[in-house]
């Protein structure tokens, strides 16, 4: 198998915004880690060459526009099935600062992110080269699951696993605030994750990826 992007959904009206070319996989159980649980399992089971697991919202939230004046290319069975090591589908301007931007829009997001990496040993830079958002992105399968394995899954167990980190990542994330009509209702957040609001968990195993290829020197390709 060459390529294969997978799209979480996990109601039946969502379906219809999955490409043709990707396979949809229901998820009624959510963690505190959202999307990031689904990607842990798909990525290491996968015998794909190149994968990515991304939400059913790609198409709602792809950015064409950022850092060109009009970007031709958009994602298709021929794209992501192409010649890469990471190919993101969204892309800033170079002005733009995730780990700067992060700490204005998420209390506590640097000092809490720093607290983790620091435990881990993993080098926190002072800002990431390349941002990728959304988890929006595919990568050769060696790549994904060497960073879910080096980053991503140990990031998880020291949430679940560490009193005082754990305390950290569960407080308010402020997206409710930010998103305000895409966010998901509080009574479904309860009744899924036991908190009315979204923690700052996902948000921190968001910006990992990035982080990851910053450290790593991993090459990126773009759609133009």
């Amino acid at each position: 198998m060459a390529a294969e992007l997978i799209q979480i959904y996990y109601h039946e009206s969502q379906k219809e915004f999955i490409y043709p070319f990707a396979k949809p996989f229901f998820n009624n159980d959510l963690t505190i880690f959202f999307e990031n649980s689904v990607i842990k399992d798909l990525v290491m089971q996968s015998k794909a060459e190149k994968i990515g697991v991304c939400s059913w919202k790609l198409t709602q939230k792809l950015r064409w526009n950022i850092g060109k004046p009009q970007l031709k290319e958009h994602i298709t069975e021929e794209v992501i099935n192409s010649e890469y090591d990471v190919l993101p589908f969204t892309r800033n301007s170079k002005h733009h600062t995730m780990l700067g931007a992060a700490e204005n829009w998420h209390p506590n997001f640097r000092s809490t992110l720093a607290k983790i990496l620091e435990k881990l040993g993993i080098s926190m830079p002072e800002e990431v080269k390349i941002p990728i958002y959304q988890n929006a992105f595919m990568a050769k399968l060696e790549i994904y699951q060497d960073y879910v394995k080096s980053y991503l899954s140990p990031a998880m167990d020291m949430i679940q696993n560490d009193p005082e980190i754990y305390l950290d990542a569960v407080v308010d994330s402020n997206y409710t605030a930010l998103a305000k009509k895409d966010a998901a209702d509080s009574d479904y957040l309860e009744q899924k994750i036991g908190l009315r609001y979204y923690p700052l968990a996902p948000f921190l195993l968001e910006r990992l990826f990035s982080i990851y290829i910053h450290n790593k020197k991993i090459n990126v390709t773009w759609l133009h």
